[in-house]
């Protein structure tokens, strides 16, 4: 018998669970009728409300706005948008958008992703401003990190214009902006901008890929060229992320006449420099701007290095520099202080103002210490130099550690090194007031005389120990130097000097022209040698002035005037022991700083041939001579006291060249 089997019924959806089903299919379907025919111009005030609020100032909607939500790439067309400026502009807007179309792309939208396959702006206008004081209207919120935007696979900006005003820095840029792509997937993305910078012309050209397949995983090439007055910036460079700002690399180029003027491009209080042409690797970072691997010429000078600038906080920018030089031409580094540069580096500025001090017969230069900019970031450098030129002066290397912490600029140590010793100074200059004020503190160590003399047979030769300790208060360094006070010692412990130089400056005339006209070489003792200097209100005053020969004990006196640059010392000469003729003539040393003179004051000269003419009329031919003798009756110089006293003063005088003369 066969058996019947029955289908098993099904259970029945209970009719709440169809009456819900039913509700929500119904909702959504009328929630999606209302978003698709709703007018969003309703929205208008609240939306521009809510971004006023989140802005922290107005933005408006003055035409149409338009949302098409029912695409996997969801999209928002705004007409007549603006954003104002913030509350303390007197007004104005920073943006204004004939109209800007945004799609987003949904899946990656669930997920918290952000990804644009479309910005599309007709007709931007961009007002940028920023004031002495450093802030600036584009930026919202208190943050100062660099924008970091989604990655935007299709851009156009149609007809762009950008206008960029910095009292800060004195730029005025006035640009186009254009990007576009063409059928094919090509296309560009171009800024060119012009105006004026420190009342120089200014151009600025930002090209860049098209960016119609732009990716997470692929960086962003774009080259950009700046030309500000004298200076010229190429670079070649890549958004790692691209539109992440935060991060950029690439090469870099940097030329122009003069590192200070990289402080309208940079905010950067760099020193006065000649010429330079330096090359390297651009690295940002967030706050952090690195250039590293850095090679080119400073004037005659080659350098290298890296420099790293990290502006953090307030945006107060803090420099870090380690450089180097294979080879570094003094010229060059006296165009820091602003003295004349080498004749193959100069400006023609710089060559009008070294004209005009050779004109002026001056050394020390007037470029005023800019001040404002000092203190407005902090910097340490290290910089060394393993050979100079410098002329005829034998300095061999050179080293500076430089740091400059709020206005208060210190290098320790400044150093040159000689054949036989070194010159090293610590210099500190406070800024925090409108007139700095310097102190400097420089000593020499183990300097030989003969280093300076180009010749087998030296005319001097001995060991020169120095000190000078100044304070003085000027924007420059002629004007810190015509207020200057302090003191100046110079101390030879011992040494020779050649036989001819001692006779005439005691004037033997018959001994000193015969040793001379012999071309005599031989050598004679110095058994010590002091000129020490009270500095006051800018002009040195000696206080000891002597050179203790052998054969003569010299004295001298007199002032150099650092507020003319005017020398006006005297030596005087007293022999030793008898001479038959010995003309009281004291050696003179005049001029200027630039080119001093060396004579003999002919008046004492005159008086004593007068005396002789006056007694060989009323005495006797024999009397004639009488004026001419000197009776020998002159002492050695107490050397020990001498020493000990300039050793007292900070002369950096050894203890074992004051026992010599014990």
């Amino acid at each position: 018998m066969a058996t019947v089997t029955h289908p098993v019924p099904h259970p029945a959806v209970p009719r709440p669970v169809w009456w819900t089903l039913g509700i929500t299919t119904l909702l959504i379907v009328a929630v999606a009728l209302f978003l698709a025919f709703f007018d969003w111009n309703l929205l208008r005030g609240p939306i521009a409300r809510r971004a006023s609020a989140v802005t922290g100032r107005a933005v408006r909607i003055d035409g149409n706005l338009g949302v098409h939500l029912w695409s996997w790439t969801p999209s928002a067309t705004v007409d007549g948008l603006k954003i104002g400026n913030p509350s303390w502009m007197a007004g104005g807007d920073t943006a204004d958008i004939d109209r800007l179309t945004i799609a987003v792309k949904f899946w990656p939208l669930l997920i918290g992703r952000v990804e644009l396959p479309l910005v599309q702006a007709e007709h931007p206008t961009l007002d940028l401003y920023r004031d002495p004081g450093g802030r600036v209207n584009w930026q919202f919120g208190k943050s100062n990190q660099p924008a970091k935007l989604p990655p935007v696979q299709h851009l156009v900006i149609d007809n762009g214009h950008v206008s960029y005003i910095d009292k800060k820095l004195g730029l005025t840029v006035v640009g186009t902006m254009q990007s576009s792509e063409t059928a094919g997937g090509q296309g560009s993305f171009r800024l060119v901008g012009k105006g004026s910078i420190n009342k120089d012309p200014f151009l600025v050209t930002v090209t860049g890929a098209g960016l119609i397949n732009v990716r997470h995983d692929r960086p962003y090439p774009f080259d950009a060229d700046i030309r500000a007055g004298d200076t010229h910036v190429v670079a070649h460079g890549q958004l790692p992320k691209p539109f992440d700002f935060g991060e950029i690399r690439g090469g870099l180029t940097v030329s122009g006449q003069n590192f200070a003027d990289l402080y309208y491009l940079t905010g950067l209080a760099l020193p006065m420099s000649p010429p330079y042409h330096l090359s390297g690797e651009m690295v940002r970072d967030g706050s952090s701007f690195s250039f590293s691997k850095v090679t080119g010429r400073v004037g005659a000078s080659d350098l290298e290095g890296v420099f790293k600038v990290d502006r953090e906080g307030d945006d107060r920018p803090d420099l870090h520099a380690d450089l180097s030089s294979h080879q570094l031409y003094l010229a060059d580094l006296g165009s820091l202080i602003g003295a004349p540069t080498s004749a193959i580096a100069k400006t023609p500025d710089q060559a009008a103002d070294a004209a005009r001090l050779k004109a002026e017969g001056r050394v020390l230069p007037d470029a005023a210490l800019a001040v404002g900019r000092v203190r407005a970031m902090d910097a340490t450098v290290h910089y060394r130099a393993a050979s100079m030129l410098a002329g005829k002066l034998p300095l061999r290397a050179f080293a500076l550690d430089l740091s400059l912490d709020h206005g208060v600029l210190t290098a320790d140590p400044l150093s040159f090194s000689l054949p036989h010793g070194d010159l090293t100074a610590h210099v500190r200059i406070d800024a925090r007031s409108d007139t700095p004020v310097s102190d400097v503190d420089a000593r020499v160590v183990n300097l030989r005389m003969e280093d300076f003399q180009h010749s087998t047979l030296p005319a001097l030769s001995g060991l020169v120990e120095a000190r000078a300790k100044l304070h003085g208060a000027g924007g420059s360094v002629h004007e810190a130097a015509s207020n200057a006070s302090g003191g100046l010692t110079v101390i030879a412990p011992h040494g020779e000097i050649r036989r001819t130089l001692a006779e005439l400056m005691g004037v033997d005339v018959i001994k000193g022209l015969g040793l001379y006209l012999s071309n005599d070489q031989s050598q004679t003792g110095v058994r010590c040698a002091v000129a020490d200097f009270q500095v006051s209100g800018g002009v040195l005053t000696a206080r000891n002035l002597v050179l203790d020969t052998d054969p003569v004990l010299a004295n001298g006196k007199g002032t150099v005037d650092m507020r003319t640059e005017a020398i006006n010392i005297v030596l005087e000469g007293h022999p030793k022991k008898f001479q038959l003729f010995h003309l009281k003539a004291p050696i003179t040393i005049t001029g200027q700083i630039r080119s001093p003179k060396i004579g003999v004051k002919t008046g004492a000269i005159a008086g004593q041939v007068v005396t002789a003419v006056a007694l060989g009329a009323f005495l006797s031919p024999v009397a004639a001579i009488l004026p001419f003798v000197d009776a020998g009756l002159t002492k050695d110089a107490d050397c020990a006291g001498l020493t000990a006293q300039a050793q007292a003063r900070g002369a950096p005088v050894k203890a074992a060249a004051v026992a010599a003369h014990r």
